[in-house]
């Protein structure tokens, strides 16, 4: 029985697929199994049916357009080791497809509300850091969430807080550090390792498509923010600028 199960939803992207598992079967690392998911739904709800398949003592999920290092699962391995209950490190998106993410695009926004260079920490405002997207990340340490399309669990941590919770619907943004955040609740610390170094290739294919249906994006930030984000000015700017951003994409202007 392999002891990392490595989970991935996938949907639309045939191409990217390929060269994600070819970096999986490259890896030094291979003691896993793969999961792929490719059903249609809410993408939490997505993680958790791949999770209730796996055999593994580690959950790793990971992106159908990302390319893994070949020392990729050795890296997440060593964190388990340091006994850390979540491991997960840089999700590099290179300059050519920086592009195509609106938080890149608008950086002078999303500077407002988040450092463009600390790795793992969740803001006043409800954000997160976005260090661990840079080639030049060097972090390594403890973090308060872990990488969204970079993220490894213990099996038994992972079911203990109830896993991704499906509440948060769509594409699932904020779902993830909901987990993290449940999980530091209960007492579980997290890791960032720095060779456990992936690149982000993101596509505006397959899921992507649906990541800004106001009716999934909003109602996810708020379910997300009543939980965790303590009423401020910050947190109170960084809702009425995203309901705006939301409008100004649906309407074209953006």
């Amino acid at each position: 029985m392999a002891t990392y199960s490595i989970i991935i939803p996938t949907l639309g992207r045939t191409s990217s697929l390929r060269d994600c598992l070819e970096s999986i079967w490259s890896q030094t690392n291979q003691d896993s199994e793969i999961i792929t998911v490719t059903e249609k739904g809410p993408l939490a709800t997505l993680r958790n049916h791949g999770a209730r398949m796996a055999n593994g003592k580690y959950l790793c999920f990971i992106d159908d357009d990302v390319i893994c290092e070949p020392q990729w699962l050795d890296a997440i391995s060593e964190g388990f080791r340091k006994g850390y209950a979540g491991v997960s490190g840089p999700a590099v998106i290179p300059p050519e497809y920086r592009k195509q993410r609106d938080i890149f695009k608008y950086e002078w926004i999303a500077r407002l509300f988040a450092s463009s260079k600390e790795v793992g920490k969740l803001t006043k405002a409800g954000t997160w850091t976005r260090g661990a997207s840079r080639a030049d990340c060097s972090y390594e340490g403890e973090v308060d969430y872990l990488e969204a399309c970079n993220m490894a669990f213990r099996a038994d941590a992972f079911w203990e807080v109830g896993g991704f919770d499906e509440k948060f619907e769509g594409v699932g943004d904020w779902s993830e550090p909901d987990l993290c955040c449940r999980l530091r609740s209960f007492g579980y610390k997290l890791f960032f390792k720095n060779a456990a170094r992936l690149e982000h290739h993101p596509s505006q294919t397959g899921a992507y498509t649906k990541r800004l249906k106001k009716c999934s994006r909003l109602e996810n930030y708020e379910l997300f923010s009543r939980r965790w984000v303590k009423p401020c000015w910050q947190h109170s700017l960084h809702k009425w600028t995203l309901k705006q951003y939301i409008n100004f994409k649906e309407k074209g202007w953006l």
